[in-house]
């Protein structure tokens, strides 16, 4: 009985131990029981109630305490003593790793036994194959093996060509006789359905190097009959490709030397430098960002529903219009220079995907503006509502001050059909209706036709059953691939050739027309005096801006120094008009609407008043101004009871309004602003002003080279003004030896001065000297 009692305690104080010192799932101590569980409760049972030696169950129904708690595993972990937390200190110094199933705490600074496997000490249960693989990849390093040869010659390097190989390139006859088009992927499966539609019917297969002559053959004719077509057209008929040209960003024609329209030489499409992000037009040929990244491939956008236009692409691959990304608040652009990539299209509210633009009336598809109305949330595209003629218009602030403007917002500012200033409800939105939103930006793409005797030129290169119908088929096929290049040819140098013909560039002269020359040059010359005047009239409008400018500034400073107190009555209005937060006092109270304020108030008085008799300059003085600004308190507290809400800000504003009186009085006497006149002082005496430390040194220097023979009255008194003028001085190294300085040319001139008057004086002097000698000794005898 005794030794189940202290198997129970057993238990008990392993469970203890094994809680503190692991954490679940808990496992059964005897290795051959599997028992797993995930509280210290359910093992602590486990071990009281199962015996794990195999013996019968007692009587009582309970099963012997396992013997297995007593194995060296079990002891080991019951003789450790309770695991304590470590303090800060401690844990800076110590490691603490479980081993066997045992915690184990090692110093940082105790000195660990190095034990090594030996090959011929008996290993430990387990650890033989390890010694095994151990000994058998012992790393051997290979050692070098050579024979030396006599027979061996090097031979001498061969000699220097006399000319290195030059690649000189074909000219155009000749590369227009080649065949130079290569079938890509998209051309061999095509190939492959039309070899199976031939095979269905019992026709052979036609080979590829057939479908390239086919293609080379129509893009190059493709190509000459666009020169034929440019050579034909007369220069002097021929517009110039940018005198009508527009943005399709800011929808607007106009361009200077530094922002000028560039034209995309593969779609044709027409932006500002810095609509676009192009601070610098490239030299040869420019494509846009859609023709030169995915030109084969069609891009839509991701804010809008409509196709076409100046593309940009995200931070995370997809493309977006430049003028959407410009609308919307909340999408920035990663480089402001560049405007690219377009960045923050997550933080776009979700509401604004559902809207419905009621100029397209398509609903989720991309993301809508509304009307800046207040109270109107018409929802729209922003290519919609560019291209329906909406009022847009984008305007920059400054949010700091005049000396420090701080950052540049913009200002987006859009308005609905039926709120755009200076429009009928009804205008814009049947023009909207006459124009599909589909087709607004949609760029038409046209493919030059072939006639009809060229192409069965081009059929009678090949030979192949039933090749009518085979070549109409390439023919359309040759179209398609066309219309998805955007009208690019499929050749690279034609590319490179048809660039050179943009819509952008002027017309060739030719040789032998005198008359196209002459209208060429005479049209050219009037363009540059068109432009020489446009450059002058922008020149002298901003003149005239600068100049009206300067004369608001100068009307200012006048004003400052004719009526300086007019200007400073109106700043100090400026902030008592502030404190009126509810208009109470800005007009005045009109008699027909409220009954009986003639009759209580004689003198009425607002601040609208005020300032009218500011500006006609009636205020002489601070004092005229302030007893208004009573007096219209004074009314407002006489007429209206004290529960109103007009007497509670009469009050407000008498508090409020009261500091800023007294501060302006305060500031108004040190400024230097006359009383009586108005005006400043510092333009009226300036030669009041108090000298500087030099110019009283210099009187001090001259007064004293005339006073060296003999001083008079007058250079004294002098002297003694100069003295006070220096005590007047800012405290400072020199103010102090300047007084010094004077006061010893004052004695030594009065000294002078006593000296230089007549005996009856000295005799006055000496007198009364003596009686207040005499006085003195008579005072202090006994």
């Amino acid at each position: 009985m005794e030794n189940m009692e202290q198997q129970k305690r057993d238990v008990v104080e392993y469970c203890r131990k094994l809680r503190v010192s692991q954490r679940p799932p808990y496992h059964c101590p005897n290795a051959n029981c599997l028992k797993v569980y995930r509280s210290i409760c359910g093992l602590q049972s486990h071990l009281l109630t199962v015996d794990h030696t195999g013996s019968s169950t007692p009587a009582s129904g309970r099963r012997k305490v396992s013997s297995q708690l007593h194995s060296p595993a079990t002891a080991q972990l019951l003789d450790t003593p309770a695991v304590t937390s470590l303090t800060y200190a401690e844990a800076q110094n110590t490691v603490q790793f479980e081993l066997d199933g045992r915690l184990t705490r090692v110093n940082i600074h105790d000195r660990l036994e190095l034990h090594c496997i030996d090959a011929q000490a008996e290993p430990r249960p387990g650890t033989e194959l390890q010694v095994a693989e151990l000994q058998d990849n012992k790393s051997v390093f290979p050692e070098p093996l050579f024979r030396i040869l006599d027979s061996y010659v090097l031979k001498d390097a061969p000699p220097m060509p006399s000319s290195y190989i030059r690649f000189v390139e074909c000219p155009a006859e000749e590369l227009d006789a080649r065949v130079e088009y290569e079938l890509d992927e998209q051309d061999c499966a095509w190939l492959q359905l039309m070899n199976e539609l031939r095979a269905s019917k019992g026709l052979p297969k036609v080979r590829e190097d057939v479908l390239e002559l086919l293609m080379d053959r129509l893009e190059k004719e493709c190509y000459f009959q666009v020169q034929r077509r440019n050579k034909a057209s007369d220069a002097d008929d021929a517009p110039l490709g940018d005198d009508d040209a527009v943005c399709c960003i800011c929808m607007v024609g106009e361009c200077h030397a530094s922002n000028a329209i560039l034209f995309c030489d593969m779609c044709n499409l027409a932006v500002h430098q810095d609509c676009y992000g192009v601070p610098y037009i490239p030299e040869g040929q420019w494509l846009c960002r859609r023709c030169l990244q995915s030109p084969s491939r069609a891009v839509s956008c991701l804010l809008c529903p409509n196709k076409g236009g100046a593309f940009k692409q995200t931070d995370r691959g997809c493309w977006v219009h430049v003028v959407c990304a410009m609308w919307i608040p909340e999408v920035r652009f990663a480089n402001p220079v560049f405007l690219e990539p377009v960045d923050s299209i997550e933080l776009i509210p979700a509401a604004r995907w559902k809207l419905t633009c009621y100029l397209c009336r398509k609903r989720g598809v991309g993301t809508c503006v509304q009307c800046h109305k207040t109270n109107c949330y018409v929802p729209f595209h922003v290519t919609c509502a560019q291209h329906a003629g909406l009022y847009m218009r984008l305007s920059k602030s400054c949010t700091g001050s005049t000396m420090d403007p701080g950052p540049v917002c913009v200002q987006r500012t859009v308005y609905c059909g039926t709120h755009s200033p200076g429009a009928t409800p009804s205008e814009l939105s049947q023009q909207a209706a006459r124009r599909p939103a589909s087709t607004w930006l949609s760029t038409s793409v046209s493919i030059p036709t072939i006639p009809l005797d060229r192409i069965q030129e081009i059929a009678s290169l090949v030979d192949v059953e039933k090749k009518s119908q085979f070549v109409l088929r390439v023919i359309a096929y040759w179209s398609l691939k066309r219309q998805l290049y955007n009208g690019v040819p499929l050749l690279r140098r034609l590319q490179v050739s048809s660039s050179t013909h943009a819509p952008n560039k002027q017309p060739a002269i030719t040789a032998d027309g005198g008359a196209d020359h002459k209208g060429v040059v005479q049209v050219t010359r009037v363009r540059q005096h068109m432009e020489r005047a446009r450059l002058l009239c922008e020149l002298l409008r901003k003149r005239e801006r600068l100049k009206a400018k300067m004369f608001r500034m100068k009307e200012r400073c006048l004003e400052l120094e004719l009526q300086a107190l007019v200007c400073f009555l109106r700043r100090l209005w400026e902030l008592i008009q502030a404190r009126d937060i509810n208009n109470i006092f800005s007009e005045p109270v009109d008699t027909s609407k409220v009954a009986g304020y003639a009759e209580i108030v004689a003198r009425p008085m607002d601040l609208s008043t005020m300032r009218s008799k500011i500006d006609n300059w009636e205020y002489p003085s601070l004092d005229a101004f302030e007893q208004d600004f009573d007096l219209m308190i004074d009314n407002c507290l006489a007429f209206n009871a004290r529960d109103t809400i007009y007497y509670k800000a009469g009050v407000r504003m008498r508090s409020k309004c009261g500091a800023i009186l007294s501060q302006a009085r305060s500031d108004l006497a040190s400024s230097c602003i006359d009383p009586d006149t108005g005006v400043l002082l510092s333009l009226t005496t300036k030669q009041q002003c108090p000298p500087s430390a030099e110019e009283i040194a210099k009187q001090v220097e001259a007064l004293v080279e005339r006073c060296k023979v003999q001083p008079s009255a007058e250079d004294v008194s002098q002297l003694q003004c100069l003295l006070g003028g220096a005590e007047d001085l800012a405290r400072g190294p020199g103010r102090s030896k300047l007084i010094r300085s004077i006061k010893s040319h004052l004695k030594i001139a009065r000294r002078k001065l006593t000296l230089g008057a007549g005996p009856g004086v000295l005799s006055r002097r000496k007198a009364r000297a003596g009686a207040r000698g005499c006085y003195k000794t008579a005072a202090s005898s006994p």
